[in-house]
């Protein structure tokens, strides 16, 4: 392993985000966005002060200028220099002014001072003072390089960078995956039914609960032997799976969020606002299940989406599934409830199709045999 300092201006490091020189790859981070607006205006007001940023570390691929380098830690700093550079923040309207205090000298070499004040409350980075944006642009940034390091020497660097900073339990179990199966696991997350049709908060995503969600999900399909679906066996799960990938599980989960996709019913305000963590876990067993269960009947696609309709229209409420969901909705017992409840209540939707099937089958049989007679 090996480590050096550099310092890096931050219209350089914007330049190399755009250029993709300088990427955030490992899965093991949270989330962008994490700052919110009063930290964003402090980074910013830091800059225009000329405090000092803490530092930020880099992996390097290769000790040419050109080798590609990747985050390991500082995303949410450079994530908001660069959008703040980008317009696609405005100061807070009630931000202070900055006072900007220079020196020069003049031909006896005596010292001039001079004092510029700038507004930048609720102004975007384009609308500040020229001057404002050559100190922000010019701002140095120490950077430490960091290379040779494996992938496991990498996941206990970040570790222990971040021992100190407040992750949910959520986002922990994200760096406890490891990059591999975190890499896997986000490949799941920026799935059609995650991005398009889960119903999770801004905040939720922030806090890692979109993972959290896919992680209860493995642990049902895996038959994992968990206590609850509270965060810390989330957490434990995530040591498992992270000691012993499961790449088989993993493609069968992406396949089962893919496939639920396909076949939920069309776009509905209502309906999609139900799609929430609690209840997805209880759709994928229900779906990775049909096959499973003792009818002798083959359900269509159409007719399981018909099923999700009436579920989600109906038989959520009546079914008693509900008496699940309310306060310990954790618990192992009410985790379980959910899915059997969803279970039998589409076994005994394939079963009277199963019926209608067979009394229409019966009722053709008895027309054509009425026809031979006539004849």
């Amino acid at each position: 392993m090996e480590s050096r300092r550099q310092n890096y201006n931050i219209e350089d490091l914007i330049e190399k985000m755009d250029e993709n020189k300088l990427t955030f790859d490992y899965p093991i981070q949270r989330d962008g966005g994490q700052f919110d607006k009063d930290q964003k205006a402090l980074l910013i007001n830091t800059v225009f002060n000329g405090y000092l940023i803490p530092e930020i570390y880099i992996i390097k691929e290769g000790t040419e200028d050109f080798s590609p380098m990747s985050v390991l830690d500082g995303k949410q700093r450079l994530t908001t220099l660069y959008d703040f550079s980008k317009d696609k923040f405005a100061l807070p309207k009630d931000a202070d002014d900055v006072v900007i205090k220079t020196v020069s000298f003049d031909e006896d070499k005596n010292p001039v001072f001079e004092e510029n004040t700038y507004v930048v409350a609720g102004k975007k980075f384009s609308k500040i003072d020229p001057a404002l944006q050559k100190i922000f642009n010019k701002y140095k940034i120490e950077v430490k390089l960091l290379a040779g390091y494996t992938d496991e020497q990498i996941e206990e660097q970040f570790y222990r960078l971040n021992n100190g900073c407040v992750f949910t339990k959520s986002q922990k179990a994200n760096t406890k995956l490891g990059t591999d199966v975190a890499a896997k696991i986000e490949e799941i997350k920026n799935c059609d039914f995650f991005e398009n049709r889960a119903s999770f908060t801004n905040t939720q995503r922030k806090r890692g609960e979109v993972t959290s969600c896919i992680l209860q999900t493995m642990m049902l399909l895996s038959g994992f032997e968990y206590k609850n679906f509270g965060a810390n066996e989330v957490l434990r799960y995530a040591n498992e799976l992270s000691e012993n990938p499961d790449y088989e599980l993993i493609a069968r989960t992406k396949e089962l969020f893919d496939k639920l996709f396909i076949l939920l019913p069309e776009y509905n305000k209502e309906m999609d606002k139900q799609f929430k963590k609690i209840h997805i876990p209880s759709m994928i067993m229900n779906l990775a299940t049909v096959e499973d269960l003792d009818v002798d009947y083959e359900l269509t696609d159409d007719e399981y989406t018909e099923f999700l309709s009436k579920w989600f229209e109906v038989w959520i409420e009546t079914s008693g599934y509900m008496d699940f969901c309310g306060q310990g909705s954790t618990s192992k017992s009410k985790v379980e409830g959910r899915v059997a409840t969803m279970q039998k209540e589409l076994r005994e939707y394939i079963i009277q199709l199963s019926m209608e099937g067979e009394a229409s089958s019966e009722s053709n049989q008895d027309e054509n045999s009425g026809f031979k007679t006539a004849s």
